[in-house]
């Protein structure tokens, strides 16, 4: 008890110290906003107040005016650290008002006539002193008197403070000596230049001024294909292959009854003559001096080299000067596509092969690419190659072509409305242009269900788990599995050929095939129109696929071409990403999927429709190319011309080995492991491929077992569900079959 007592009444001594200092602070605080309103304010406050400031002006004179400013100071210091040090303060106050007094008693000796005054205290110290010690002593003891009352109200460290301000005076005055060198050597520069041109002006006026005044190169791409009439380009279209092929189905007459005929050029849309590609040259001298202008501006002496007009965009070749940084011209893109009034500016710095930076600018009339006239360009019916592509023109105007088996694989990417889909039909048009169906094999995967159906029932199209009879568009995520796993087992079989042949690639084989009477083998490209719907659904059996197909199919004549239009890394995984390098990017969303596909930026700035940047797997940088424009009638009529000529058909012979014992080898699972998969899903009463998973250890086999599953009818998955339905009569009736046979591992499931 006495314990708690003693706790209690020191509370309430505390209790009663903190209130005391607080009524002491505001009376204080009270008081001294009084004092500055009788000094500083026009009322006197009334009789006290006009005491308390005569008194205070009479005995301190000017500097009574800082008592407010010291007693606020002592008041923060107070309040803050939770003392008064009143004698402190009072110490330090007099010294610094005594001193200060005396300093301005001296100054009002001198200067009379000012309104100075030391008061009463100032005058009689000031007399004092300089009886003592005469007026210099006396102004160095009122100085010493202010410095050490300052010190003791401010504490202020002195050296730290000198040393700051020392450091700061050593800067300026180096920065002031550098500007100083700096403007020396400018003007030793200037005097220089004006020593060098005066000589050297007078006799280069005369050879120097057409150069300068010469307009820059005007690269135009060569129209004479267009401009001719189509009646003998289509006679003359691919001379030699007619020749040899004709030579082959009089040998092979047994083998192929049908014969088939390309197509001609009349079924697409022909270009318009006397087509000049970009602007008119009086449109690219105003834009060359306006770059020029816009350069000079900005201090950069360069020149306009050349220009390539392009379809869309028109590409102007700047020569820098000697000492000209590239940099200092690609930071001022913004500016200069400010100046010339464009959508957006591409640089490309510097041009491969040249010692000039690119400038590629939108035209104000873009123009647009046909198929037709890539197609009846030399450099496409020239090509060697049966999977020639068209691709568009360059930025420089010259027609981009590219081949397949060179690729050999390649991703194509771009937002909606970018003008994917019409790049994937102007490569089929221009291998529908180019190959017979007995050289090439279409493999089209169509998860849309809309993009690819033009091409129904013409005879390029391959199937390799449906017979030629039943060939046909793979439109849903589960035939798409089944047929990639199907064409790896169609590629196993290849490579064995191949190793009994001992040749390493298809084009090997097909030269021994003709030596020795065996039929030839068929490319087979497999276009994919949307891979984002398949690896939603399906994603660990469609990339085991993919993945193997695109390592090994190069040699084998399997080709892949990947679309999407969401170029993330949930669809373009690190796996398939790594085996495709070959990249088309449209215009993207974000820099983000730019660099997903291209690995760099660039992507998202394009123009649309048709704009793209290709990548080709030797190339350094992307290549801009506008692609080529083909119409749904254009395309109608080219598909109805093949289908004219029959449906699909291919030889039994490259078809993947599958066993009529063993309906399941062809797809890679064998009968005990389907036997196994049925006891495991009446025993669980659910199928599911991680459950498969867990008992067979890969997620391919579970895969594989779920396609066979489905294909016998044991679990199906209705339209518009993502759930398997398992039909357990069956699964009995076929267990209890397979428990009368002896060997139930090797009879037919």
């Amino acid at each position: 008890m006495p314990y708690k007592l003693h706790k209690k009444t020191k509370s309430k001594k505390k209790q009663q110290t903190s209130s005391f200092k607080i009524v002491v602070w505001l009376f204080c605080a009270a008081f001294f906003v009084w004092l500055a309103w009788i000094l500083w304010g026009g009322d006197n406050g009334g009789p006290a107040g006009s005491a308390v400031k005569n008194a205070l002006k009479t005995f301190l004179g000017t500097s009574a005016y800082l008592m407010p400013l010291l007693l606020f100071y002592w008041l923060y210091r107070a309040v803050k650290y939770k003392t008064l040090a009143i004698f402190t303060l009072l110490f330090g106050m007099c010294l610094a008002l005594f001193g200060l007094s005396i300093l301005t008693d001296c100054l009002h000796t001198v200067f009379s006539s000012s309104s100075l005054s030391g008061g009463y205290i100032g005058g009689v110290l000031y007399k004092f002193l300089s009886s003592i010690s005469g007026k210099s002593g006396a102004v160095i003891i009122a100085l010493t008197s202010t410095f050490l009352g300052v010190h003791i109200l401010f504490a202020i460290p002195w050296k730290d403070t000198i040393i700051k301000c020392w450091n700061l005076v050593k800067e300026d005055f180096a920065t002031w000596m550098q500007a100083r060198a700096e403007l020396k050597e400018k003007i030793a520069e200037r005097k220089e230049e004006e020593r060098q041109k005066t000589p050297v002006q007078e006799p280069q006026i005369d050879e120097e001024e057409p150069s300068k005044k010469a307009p820059p190169k005007i690269m135009r791409p060569t129209a004479e294909p267009i401009k001719n009439t189509p009646k003998p380009q289509q006679a003359e279209l691919f001379p030699k292959e007619e020749n040899t092929d004709d030579k082959e189905q009089n040998k092979d007459t047994k083998k192929n009854a049908t014969v088939f005929n390309l197509p001609p050029l009349d079924l697409l849309r022909a270009p318009e003559e006397n087509n000049l590609c970009g602007p008119s040259d009086e449109e690219i001298a105003k834009a060359t001096n306006l770059l020029e202008t816009t350069l000079k501006n900005f201090n950069i002496n360069a020149s306009v080299t050349g220009v390539a007009p392009g379809p869309v965009i028109t590409r102007y070749e700047i020569k820098p000067d000697a000492g000209v940084k590239i940099s200092s011209i690609v930071s001022i893109s913004n500016d200069i596509a400010l100046a010339m009034k464009a959508r957006g500016i591409r640089v490309e710095a510097p041009i491969p092969g040249k010692d000039a930076i690119g400038f590629e600018i939108p035209n104000e009339k873009p123009i647009m690419v046909t198929v037709r006239e890539i197609l009846q360009d030399p450099l496409f019916t020239n090509s060697k190659y049966k999977t020639t592509v068209v691709l568009g023109r360059y930025a420089d105007g010259a027609p981009a072509v590219s081949i397949i088996e060179k690729m050999p694989h390649l991703l194509v990417a771009g937002a909606t409305n970018s003008g994917k889909s019409i790049c994937v039909h102007t490569m089929i048009a221009s291998i529908l242009y180019r190959a017979k169906p007995d050289e090439v094999k279409l493999m089209l995967v169509d998860p849309k269900r809309v993009e690819l159906t033009f091409y129904e029932g013409i005879p390029h199209l391959y199937d390799p788990k449906a017979p030629c009879e039943d060939a046909d568009i793979i439109k849903d995520a589960n035939g798409a599995v089944k047929s990639l796993q199907a064409l790896v087992k169609v590629m196993e079989k290849r490579m064995k050929i191949f190793e009994i042949a001992k040749v390493k690639n298809i084009e090997g084989y097909n030269k021994w095939a003709a030596q020795n009477n065996e039929e030839k083998m068929f490319y087979i490209i497999v276009i994919i129109d949307e891979m984002a719907d398949l690896m939603l659904q399906t994603k660990a059996a469609i990339e085991d696929s993919v993945q193997r197909l695109t390592q090994m199919g190069r040699a084998l004549g399997i080709h892949l071409i990947i679309c999407t239009q969401r170029p993330s890394t949930n669809v373009i995984t690190g796996v398939i990403k790594a085996n495709l390098p070959s990249r088309i990017a449209l215009q993207v969303a974000t820099k983000i999927d730019s660099r997903v596909v291209l690995d760099s930026n660039g992507a998202d700035a394009l123009l649309g429709k048709g704009d793209m940047l290709y990548l080709g797997i030797s190339d350094p940088k992307p290549k801009r190319i506008q692609g080529s424009y083909i119409s749904e009638e254009e395309i109608s009529k080219l598909a109805d011309f093949w289908r004219a000529q029959g449906g699909p058909d291919y030889p039994i012979q490259i078809m993947p080995e599958q066993n009529p014992n063993q309906g399941t080898e062809g797809l890679g699972s064998s009968a005990e492991e389907i036997i196994s998969a049925l006891n495991l899903i009446l025993e669980r009463r659910r199928v599911s491929q991680d459950l498969l998973k867990a008992n067979f250890g890969s997620s391919a086999r579970a895969t594989n077992i779920l396609s066979v599953l489905e294909m016998k009818g044991f679990i199906t998955k209705p339209e518009g569900s993502n759930r398997w339905e398992i039909h357990y009569d069956l699964i009995e009736a076929q267990l209890e079959e397979l428990k009368r046979k002896q060997n139930p591992g090797q009879e037919e499931l």
